[in-house]
């Protein structure tokens, strides 16, 4: 089980949903643990200041990215344990349906292949 609400996975869901953002994470998943400084961020992607805060703000208010300061620059990084999170809830239920049913469970007369197995 997540940590995270089903509200809290489809805000996050959501916010990956910008193209701008996936890069986002994806460059600061490459310079983990330690992350980036937001000037490196928008060189790397080529995204205006004020453009790269917006969507830094929304990752930031959805936990997958947090912000340290260090000196004059913010540093950003992904909160691995938000994509953990993420995993865990698509593979949750992963295969569940996909049970084994037994020949008794289905009332099936076995064939002559199972009863060889058998002997």
């Amino acid at each position: 089980m997540t940590d995270l609400s089903l509200d809290d996975i489809s805000r996050v869901f959501a916010a990956l949903g910008q193209s701008s953002r996936l890069k986002i994470v994806r460059l600061l998943l490459s310079a983990n643990p330690k992350g980036l400084p937001a000037g490196e961020i928008q060189k790397e992607l080529g995204i205006s200041a004020p453009t790269l805060s917006h969507h830094l703000d929304k990752l930031r208010q959805v936990g997958i990215v947090t912000a340290e300061k260090e000196r004059q620059w913010i540093w950003y990084s992904v909160r691995s344990q938000t994509l953990k999170s993420l995993i865990d809830f698509l593979f949750e239920e992963c295969c569940t349906r996909n049970q084994v049913i037994s020949l008794d469970e289905m009332n099936v007369a076995p064939t002559r292949e199972s009863e060889d197995a058998e002997a």
